[in-house]
């Protein structure tokens, strides 16, 4: 199948999503959000994927919306932001949502609704040469993306309100230190190092780590109770699963789990 603003390929169990609009500093588009949105659902509904990377091609990850499509827009720009934002968002919640873990490497800067999608992933590898800002209040605008919901609960209101208002970037060593990324390495190593995580998470239980994901997105909303409510109906879950019951087996056994994602 083929795409205008990023790449999609599969080998295996893993998917890779690429950014690709490098001329554009592969700025998010509507080509580009209905494509995420498309591929997002395919990696969703496709039990064989395992685990998803999301890279970008050239220098940059993302800088964020096409700002220079949206200033033709004049006064009609309440209306194109809603045709970007009606796959863009929708794209956000598959990924952030479905089984397969998703694994943002990042190559370079990544900014406003750039930084929005790689919040929303499971796991961020960075090379050091990376940067990340917010970038939406320097032209007026509010977040979207996801980024109000994610950042807070991965680096705390005080340091998202910074980032959101000041626009402060910072390198990637600080995003480690903040809790924006995982793991950061030499720019030599990335490709090897995202792909070495998505080899390995595409080797385990695919629906236990989609439930785990939705199981922590879901605590910041719930009670106590209401929580361990959620954990019981879950683990119940998983304990009729294929992988649940050899994980289970193979433990008493002393062997190595087979698992196959089901």
């Amino acid at each position: 199948m083929s795409y205008k603003a990023i790449k999609f390929e599969r080998e295996g169990a893993i998917a890779r999503i690429t950014l690709n609009r490098p001329e554009a500093a592969n700025a998010l588009n509507f080509d580009m959000g209905e494509e995420l949105n498309e591929v997002a659902s395919i990696c969703r509904d496709d039990t064989g994927i395992r685990a998803v990377v999301l890279d970008a091609e050239g220098t940059m990850f993302c800088a964020g919306g096409d700002v220079m499509a949206f200033a033709t827009a004049g006064k009609e720009l309440p209306a194109a932001l809603r045709k970007l934002l009606d796959t863009f968002h929708p794209a956000v919640v598959t990924l952030s949502t479905m089984n397969a873990p998703v694994i943002a490497s990042v190559q370079g800067v990544a900014a406003g609704a750039g930084l929005s999608l790689l919040s929303s992933c499971s796991f961020v590898i960075a090379s050091d040469k990376a940067s990340f800002m917010m970038a939406y209040t320097g032209i007026g605008m509010s977040p979207d993306g996801s980024a109000t919901y994610f950042l807070p609960r991965q680096i705390g209101l005080r340091r998202t309100e910074e980032m959101m208002v000041t626009n402060r970037r910072l390198n990637a060593k600080e995003a480690a230190d903040w809790g924006l990324v995982n793991q950061v390495v030499t720019a030599d190593k990335l490709v090897a190092t995202s792909q070495q995580l998505a080899e390995q998470l595409a080797q385990g239980p695919t629906l236990a780590y989609g439930t785990t994901r939705r199981l922590l997105l879901e605590s910041f909303d719930n009670s106590f109770a209401q929580q361990l409510d959620a954990e019981e109906s879950a683990i119940l879950a998983m304990a009729k699963t294929r992988d649940g019951l050899d994980g289970v087996a193979a433990f008493k056994d002393k062997r190595k789990p087979d698992f196959n994602g089901t």
